[in-house]
């Protein structure tokens, strides 16, 4: 016997000689004879009757039960669907959107310049599948966040001290730490703030050191070259936004779909941001010291992953230094082939086992 289930909500069964066409009830009153030679109700037909009756109502209670599941389910086809996934909490600045899903051990998503929580969609569902809670922020500034005006407001120190009030906000004393781009910089500084937070740390092709850190473009802040260029972010940000994801993956083409989670927080002002982050190498040159030496501090075990092919910060001259620096030992640094800056959209299910792996320990 074959059964199948269509999404109209028809039910198909089939045996040699009844076909149910639809069930409403465990009653048989649905019951349709297909052939005419056979009644279904006769002797012979009723223990397929009862049988098939009993499978109806089973699969009625999976099918609630799957549908309940799947309300609650992380949804992400659309940016429109992962903002829709979004809590939001107050925090220095303003509100601050934030992914918060799932139960088990705490992993906390932190994305870099120019994106948001929407560059870990898909690791995102995958630490989902794997049985984790994931928290997910934009950071101020980003994606669905508040981007107020006033360059300050996206100082690094800043944006670490949210990532705190995030987690205190959530009542969440220790975590998973992963970390991507800027990302890095803004965890760096949050780890200087509460070292005891993060009990492991995860890295992603991410702004450690000056060797292998070649930034697309870099300005004085103030002039009008960095207004005017990061100003295009908001005016073209479609083409900017395109430019950017195809320099920085290997894939051929994101969907539009995609496409839009990325360049659409720029259109809502999300050049503000970015115009403070384009202007602070200097800053980051000054404060990466203090990283190295909190760095030879930590005892906090720690992996990196990395784009094998990533221009802007080339694995091959940062990743040694890290791993050297926190002691992290050969079989935990893992270069992914066919894989350049953003490796959350080219290598999500390596990602999503390494970082599920390393939680397990």
């Amino acid at each position: 016997m074959e059964i199948e289930v269509i999404k109209n909500g028809v039910f198909f069964a089939f045996s040699s000689n009844v076909r149910i066409l639809t069930v409403k009830s465990i009653g048989f009153d649905n019951f349709v004879n297909e052939n005419e030679n056979t009644t279904a109700m006769n002797g012979k037909g009723m223990p397929y009757l009862l049988i098939l009756s009993l499978i109806t109502l089973l699969m009625s209670i999976s099918t609630n039960s799957n549908a309940n599941a799947t309300n609650h389910a992380y949804q992400y086809a659309t940016i429109e669907q992962h903002r829709a996934c979004q809590k939001k909490v107050a925090v220095d600045g303003g509100k601050m959107a934030y992914i918060d899903m799932g139960e088990g051990a705490p992993i906390l998503l932190v994305h870099g310049v120019p994106t948001s929580s929407w560059l870990y969609r898909f690791v995102i569902d995958d630490l989902l599948q794997q049985g984790y809670r994931v928290i997910a922020p934009d950071l101020l500034g980003y994606g669905n966040s508040d981007k107020p005006k006033g360059v300050d407001n996206y100082d690094l120190d800043k944006q670490g001290k949210r990532l705190v009030q995030l987690m205190d906000a959530l009542e969440i004393d220790t975590w998973t730490h992963v970390l991507h781009d800027a990302g890095g910089v803004w965890s760096w500084e949050m780890m200087q703030q509460a070292p005891e937070r993060a009990t492991k740390v995860v890295i992603l092709n991410t702004i450690a050191y000056k060797e292998g850190f070649k930034p697309p473009m870099t300005f004085k802040r103030g002039t009008f070259k960095a207004k005017f260029y990061t100003k295009l972010y908001k005016r073209l940000c479609k083409m900017m936004m395109k430019m950017t994801l195809k320099n920085g993956t290997c894939r051929k083409k994101l969907s539009k779909a995609e496409c839009k989670g990325y360049w659409l927080p720029m259109k809502e002002g999300g050049n503000r941001a970015l115009y403070n982050f384009f202007t602070s190498f200097d800053e980051i040159d000054k404060r990466l010291p203090a990283y190295h030496k909190m760095f030879a501090k930590t005892e906090v075990p720690c992996i990196i992953i990395w784009g094998e092919l990533d221009d802007i910060l080339v694995g091959e001259k940062q990743a040694p230094l890290l791993s050297k620096s926190l002691n992290i030992p050969d079989e935990d640094v893992h270069l992914l082939k066919e894989a350049k800056h953003f490796i959350q959209e080219e290598q999500y299910e390596e990602i999503g086992r390494l970082i599920g792996e390393f939680v397990e320990r």
